[in-house]
């Protein structure tokens, strides 16, 4: 009976200790890349990887088993992030770890715990699950922490709230968080590329302080509470930030002036904003706010077919699939020599241009063909017999001399293109280069258009070096210096 008991209690122990074995987590970090270097083998917590000699060293790690958070500074503070699958490199984490532990354990529970101090964290799954990422000071582009479009939720902590965006460097419609987010809503879930602290602002106040430096805050609670959406840009529909018929209130930036509208691209009812509106239900507007755009202070409310706003674009044009300014639009603010990249070739029908400006349009790519100088607004280009034709554009900055891609000598640009006859990508230049490095064209050119009347050196070694020729007019094949050109300069104002 008693040696029963006995091997009872073994095979209990010995069970024990194998579940014991099989839960134990454990990460190998490494000094360099792709697993490569000297190794340390981690199974526990670590305050501070000095103790183990390899404190900011780590450039690459491999996840033997579970789940692990590795922070930059001791006691895990400091930027931390969670994986539990091998990492080959570690980003802007690089020779940054200092302490690390296995996930989960300290949170108190499933799904996480506050990351403590002025911070917030990050997570890929719902309801705080998943890799996630800590962070405590800003971030221009996540994916320096290998997490860009990553979060569906967010944990905060401190008194700070912060702002989320849609690209890296803030870019992009913008979300304030000042509170935990089990599921990140506003179009903003999975779309995540920067974060930083909402510098000089306090939540709900709707103060001087609560102010975008630019743009519009819409939010959907009254007198700025609740969920907040960051306006930079014009929007046709607030469908795409998840934002549609939600807006209770919003502030718009100092000395800015913008168009709301209950429809999209501008349509329906429309009211012009400035300054702080605590509820737009005094506009009627309320829950109704579909499209946004910038305008100018002399906006006055009148509208065009197919818009509510009064002005068109504010630089640039603005082509349109159909006549009167209606259905599928593109703005286009610089040259474009193939209408093919914006998936808008032969399409266009009506056209807003910005007042002053005068826009070259042409039937061909690379402005051949039968080409019109237009300055105003056209509510049907088949008065140009162009309706469906226009296939590239640019702005005029001189006169033109009628032909089908010329230049009269008040346009100043010379264009250099890397394909001859004019084709393939290009750039302007105005002044002197000593280095195409800098605009990413070197030895790239194969072909140039010169302005009228003026002459150019273009040299194959950077700073007028090496072998130069001198050049006037359009160049349809650069020969002896195709993709040899370094440097150019300007040789008639000599």
């Amino acid at each position: 009976m008693f040696i029963g008991k006995a091997l009872v209690s073994a095979a209990l122990l010995a069970a024990a200790g194998l579940g014991t074995a099989a839960s134990a987590q454990e990460i190998i970090l490494y000094d360099g890349p792709n697993y490569t270097g000297q190794q340390v083998r981690v199974t526990g917590d670590v305050r501070n990887l000095q103790s183990m000699r390899f404190n900011d060293r780590a450039s690459s790690f491999r996840v033997v088993r579970g789940e692990w958070e590795l922070c930059q500074h001791d006691d895990y503070n400091g930027t931390c992030i969670t994986h539990a699958s091998d990492q080959p490199s570690l980003g802007r984490m690089n020779d940054q770890i200092t302490s690390l532990r296995p996930a989960g354990r300290h949170s108190g529970g499933p799904g996480g715990g506050h990351p403590g101090g002025e911070a917030i964290t990050l997570y890929s799954g719902a309801n705080y699950t998943g890799r996630s990422v800590t962070l405590t000071v800003a971030a221009t582009d996540l994916r320096q922490y290998n997490f860009n479009d990553e979060a569906r939720s967010i944990r905060h902590s401190g008194r700070r709230a912060w702002r989320v965006c849609q690209h890296a460097n803030y870019g992009g419609a913008c979300m304030q968080v000042d509170g935990d987010l089990p599921h990140i809503g506003g179009g903003m879930a999975a779309q995540i590329s920067s974060a930083e602290p909402d510098y000089g602002s306090r939540p709900g106040h709707g103060g001087g302080n609560d102010r975008p430096r630019s743009g519009v805050f819409l939010y959907d609670g009254q007198n700025f509470s609740g969920q907040r959406v960051d306006i930079s840009r014009d929007v046709d529909n607030l469908q795409s930030l998840g934002f549609n018929d939600r807006a209770d209130s919003l502030i718009v930036a100092r000395g800015e002036t913008w168009v709301i509208c209950e429809d999209d691209y501008m349509r329906g009812r429309c009211q012009r904003v400035e300054g702080e509106v605590r509820d737009l239900g005094q506009l009627g507007l309320r829950n109704r706010v579909t499209s946004l755009r910038q305008v100018d202070d002399r906006w006055d409310g009148g509208g065009r077919p197919g818009g509510g706003w009064g002005h068109g674009p504010r630089h640039g044009v603005m082509l349109y699939q159909g006549t009167n300014f209606s259905g599928q639009r593109v703005e286009i603010d610089t040259e474009v020599t193939d209408l093919r990249q914006y998936r808008f070739n032969d399409m266009a029908a009506s056209i807003q241009i910005a007042r002053g400006e005068r826009w070259l349009v042409c039937e061909d790519s690379h402005f051949r063909g039968r080409c019109e100088e237009i300055g105003d607004d056209e509510r049907d280009l088949g008065r140009y017999r162009l309706r469906n034709t226009i296939s590239s554009l640019r702005p005029l900055g001189g006169p033109w001399n009628g032909g089908g891609g010329g230049w009269g000598g008040g346009y100043r640009d010379v264009v250099l293109y890397d394909a001859p006859g004019f084709n393939g990508r290009s750039i302007r230049i105005d002044d002197d280069v000593y280095n195409l490095q800098r605009y990413g064209f070197n030895d790239q050119a194969m072909s140039i258009e010169i302005p009228r009347g003026q002459r150019w050196l273009i040299c194959e070694d950077s700073d007028f070096r090496g072998r130069c020729e001198e050049v006037s007019g359009d160049v349809a094949h650069l020969r002896g210096l195709s993709r040899e050109v370094s440097s150019l300069r300007r040789l008639d104002r000599y």
